[in-house]
């Protein structure tokens, strides 16, 4: 039992060591080479938001499958941690601790402002046309998406009125486009993951995710315009309002609705899309499980090095 938790002590010191460098060569990267989010279509939305979980997600594959197996395996039953070990793991279990905090906060903020705006349960005709589920005068958006879990698209009374049919069905389109790329799910993973500076990066793929729900909702070059004048025109109907944290709005003040348009009336059928990455992710991630797997003993004896190197 105290083998077992010295090695989750040294796996959660590990843990903060690798976390917080591979987290600060993110911000340093992207403060030098991508840090114009006047330019989010040179990014996908996919790419960034890898970009931003990286860190998170290296250190904590590399703390469960290498550093406490090492451990197990090569450590000496003796006690020899000092207390930079303690410190270390007292660090990582504060970023643990910190989003999950985050996380909690920000449901519980989305879940109140929805119970604020709603007006009325949301009801869909066999058409698919939406009735009004949120007030204006409390401050509602106009179209949103909320919920991670089963996430649904709830509608104001504002852009009922506002907006005509197919710019409504566009807008709509447009919200379930960050649905089918779980958004929100998203949101909720940044949030878990905390780190100074990374604010930067977090709003070039909220900005990339804009555009990116766009594309998926413009089919035609009359779809892009008929979605430009819904973004025009909910933009000008639409009191300033603050997204939640777990929460896709269409029109947000954190995406550049100038941007958005201009692109949709620029739009072509040939014109480039924000190209997805997730499938040369997944190949790559493949070919990087098989080659670890194949010098998996050797990744064990390098891990363990580390650890001695970098773990006090």
């Amino acid at each position: 039992m105290i083998f077992a938790a010295r090695g989750l002590l040294v796996s959660l010191a590990f843990f903060a060591t690798v976390y917080c460098a591979l987290s600060m060569l993110v911000v340093l990267a992207w403060r030098c080479v991508g840090g114009d989010i006047g330019k989010p279509r040179a990014w996908s939305a996919n790419f960034l938001f890898g970009l931003r979980m990286f860190p998170f997600a290296a250190s904590t594959l590399v703390a469960i499958f290498f550093t406490f197996p090492s451990f197990w395996l090569m450590e000496a039953a003796s006690l020899d941690e000092d207390a930079g070990t303690f410190v270390l793991a007292a660090c990582a279990l504060l970023i643990l601790g910190g989003g999950l905090f985050r996380v909690l906060r920000a449901r519980a903020g989305t879940t109140n402002a929805v119970r604020q705006w709603t007006l009325a349960e949301k009801s869909v005709g066999k058409r698919g046309t939406f009735s009004p589920t949120l007030s204006a005068a409390l401050g509602a958006p106009a179209l949103v998406l909320v919920g991670i879990r089963k996430p649904r698209v709830m509608v104001s009374d504002m852009a009922t009125v506002v907006l005509s049919s197919r710019e409504l069905h566009l807008a709509v389109r447009h919200e379930l486009g960050h649905k089918r790329s779980w958004d929100n799910l998203r949101k909720v993973l940044m949030s878990a993951a905390p780190f100074p500076g990374m604010n930067h990066l977090e709003s070039a793929w909220r900005q990339a995710a804009e555009l990116a729900a766009d594309d998926a909702a413009v089919r035609s070059r009359q779809d892009a315009l008929d979605l430009a004048a819904a973004l025009i025109k909910l933009s000008r109907s639409s009191k300033q309002w603050s997204e939640p944290a777990l929460a896709s709005g269409f029109v947000s003040g954190l995406s550049s609705i100038s941007l958005r348009v201009k692109r949709l009336i620029e739009w072509r059928r040939d014109t480039p899309r924000i190209q997805r990455t997730w499938h040369w992710t997944l190949l790559a991630l493949l070919m990087l499980v098989v080659a670890v797997g194949h010098n998996y003993g050797a990744a064990l004896v390098l891990t363990h090095r580390l650890t001695e190197l970098l773990v006090p």
